[in-house]
């Protein structure tokens, strides 16, 4: 693989000149403006080497204009370096305030320094640029700058599947033996707790989710006898699991450097290894959502080179031309439908946002396959069938309770409390009605601008059932004080869900070790250990709180607006954006009813990534 050494000298220009600049300015690393600093500086940086390659291909330069351009050249890199150096030990307060780590803000001061550096030589290419009589040749030159070099052909083949998933596999577990028998958080105990008969079965977290963690826990415990064994069997199950969708995914990619990023992305960015040692729902979930996408790209390729049979035209994209080379072309087939019915299912069961989500999408899933609409409607109407059956009678039947309507409510139940928090004017009949429902002493207390569990909570230990009785009033509450007081609505909703389309809101990603403390026995034993694990884990994991362009790897609003930004793009293009917009709409139902900004919610679109924001879908069939 051919590497351009000139672009990855100026990249890694661009990097360090926008990180001095994110220090300076006191801004988060996920803030927008980090990409855009680094993009002009890479940019700036790229323009001397436009310039310079230039001055090489005049072949009347004199060995004296040579020895000149040296000595300049030598001098402008003392001053720079020396003016970075000022810089740096002038913002020394600035650079450094932040850590308590000795070794960060060493760090930090390098960084700033080395920053700087890069930034001056950046301004100095561009004033070069400026004043040079060849400018107009640079500033045209300049546009190869982003170009990119053709990709390679992909791998193909079993063989390669199962490296790629194993190579996954193998970078997760180092994690695996240090979370040893993996990660169980608060909602991870509520399901075991339901897996152990001491909880009735309950769909607040799915069922389905739970039960697949009881099969390979009773698995485990069954043949060991130890509980500890039996959440790792379960954990080992996910890691596999997960591995072998990420390898699925990557065959899916159309050349070797877009799967080898793709690679480099699930083993080596950590909270992808934090993840599958994670008993989530959000987890499996998320694995589910790359097969069903991966058969949806399958579908629609058939559907595409189907269309070049009919009529003879060209298909302009090499990946479906590679792929589909030698090969009989056909519709989707009656196997493909029936696993989109099972993925279709299990989709819609995992999460209950994603429900209805799947519901929102069945329109643009139709219109897509109209060419073949029967089979279509039949498997759409499978999937829908089949999930009011499961989480009706099939529950009832079994005693598994739904989650209360309280769940749901997190959006308008923050911004009424919001309200009464700032000492809003609220009607009386209104007040008299919140009060009906909930104890409103404490409020204030209780109100968290950026969790809404509290708030749940409080309503769940006054009188819910006000509220089921009476929806419909409490609804036309809810919209009167929402009319009445727009602005604290708005902020109420922004400070809960704006994280999910804001990158610079922080929050922890994957920052959760072991088992948490419980009553039942469970117990975190690493089975490797020591300083040096520790240390590793917590700089893998902080570099997405201080590195530029990295850490918006850690922002679901980043991932948001790479989305929106690559949806636009492809409806631009009039390729397909089926599997887009099924993601757009899992995000709508965040921003209206996620009781908290948290990055494995989004946790699909994530993993997902490497797939819809290089697939544009296959090109139309031209004559």
């Amino acid at each position: 693989m051919n590497l351009d050494l000139r672009k990855i000298i100026n990249a890694a220009q661009g990097l360090f000149g926008a990180w001095a600049l994110q220090i300076i300015l006191g801004i988060s690393v996920r803030n927008p403006l980090t990409v855009v600093f680094l993009v002009l500086v890479y940019w700036a940086a790229s323009l001397g080497n436009v310039g310079s390659q230039d001055s090489h291909n005049n072949n009347n330069c004199s060995s004296v204009g040579k020895e000149i351009s040296l000595h300049t050249g030598l001098i402008s890199t003392a001053i720079s370096l020396a003016t970075a150096l000022a810089m740096t030990i002038y913002s020394y307060d600035r650079v450094t305030g932040g850590f308590n780590s000795a070794l960060f803000r060493y760090l930090s001061l390098a960084i700033s320094f080395i920053g700087f550096a890069c930034l001056i030589n950046a301004i100095s290419n561009i004033f070069c640029a400026l004043l040079s009589k060849d400018r107009a040749v640079i500033f045209a030159n300049s546009n190869t700058i982003f170009t990119v070099k053709e990709d390679l052909p992909p791998y193909k083949g079993i063989k390669a599947f199962l490296v790629m998933s194993l190579v996954c596999f193998l970078c997760w577990m180092p994690y695996f033996l240090y979370e040893f028998p993996g990660i169980m958080t608060a909602d991870s105990l509520v399901q075991y707790e339901q897996i152990i008969g001491v909880e009735p079965y309950s769909n607040h977290h799915p069922v389905v989710h739970t039960l697949l963690i009881k099969l390979f826990y009773q698995i485990g415990y069954g043949v060991s006898g130890d509980p500890e064994i039996g959440i790792a069997c379960y954990t080992l199950f996910q890691m596999i699991f997960m591995a072998l969708c990420c390898g699925n995914l990557i065959m899916h990619l159309g050349g070797k450097r877009k799967q080898l990023r793709a690679l480099l992305f699930y083993g080596i960015v950590p909270f992808n290894a934090v993840f599958a040692v994670t008993s989530w729902k959000d987890i499996i979930f998320a694995g589910v959502a790359m097969l069903l996408f991966c058969l949806v790209c399958d579908m629609r390729a058939d559907l595409q080179a189907e269309g070049k049979q009919a009529t003879g035209g060209q298909i302009i994209d090499k990946q479906t031309t590679d792929k589909y080379a030698g090969t009989d072309i056909h519709n989707p087939t009656a196997y493909q439908w029936l696993i989109l019915v099972l993925l279709g299912i299990l989709f819609a069961l995992l999460r209950s946002n994603a429900w209805i989500a799947f519901i929102l999408w069945t329109p643009f899933l139709l219109f897509a396959f109209r060419k073949d609409i029967v089979r279509a409607l039949i498997s759409v109407a499978a999937v829908i069938i089949s999930v009011v059956i499961i989480k009706g009678p099939v529950f009832t039947l079994y005693q598994v309770n739904s989650p209360d309507l309280v769940e749901s409510l997190s959006v308008p139940a923050q911004q009424l409390a919001r309200m009464l928090v700032d000492d809003a004017v609220l009607d009386e009949e209104d007040l008299a009605l919140i009060q009906t429902a909930i104890d409103t002493t404490y409020i204030r207390d209780l109100y968290a601008a950026d969790f809404a569990d509290n708030i749940k909570e409080l309503i769940r230990a006054g009188h819910p059932e006000e509220i089921q009785n009476n929806k419909s009033k409490y609804l036309r509450l809810w919209m009167k004080e929402v009319k009445s007081n727009p602005e604290l609505a708005l902020e109420a909703w922004y400070d809960l869900e704006g994280g999910y389309i804001y990158p610079g809101v922080q929050t922890k990603v994957a920052d959760m070790d072991g088992i948490m403390d419980n009553a039942y026995g469970l117990y975190w034993y690493p089975k490797i250990g020591g300083k040096a694990v520790v240390k590793y884990k917590e700089i893998a994991l902080k570099m997405g709180d201080f590195v530029p362009l990295y850490g918006m790897l850690f922002s679901i609003g980043a991932f948001f607006w790479l989305l929106v930004i690559s949806t636009v793009i492809s409806l631009r293009r009039k390729e397909p954006v089926l599997c887009k917009i099924l993601l757009l709409l899992l995000t709508l139902t965040l921003l209206i009813a996620a009781p908290v900004v948290d990055f494995r919610y989004g946790y699909a679109m994530v993993v997902t990534m490497p797939l819809w924001v290089v697939y544009g879908g296959r090109k139309k069939v031209v004559e």
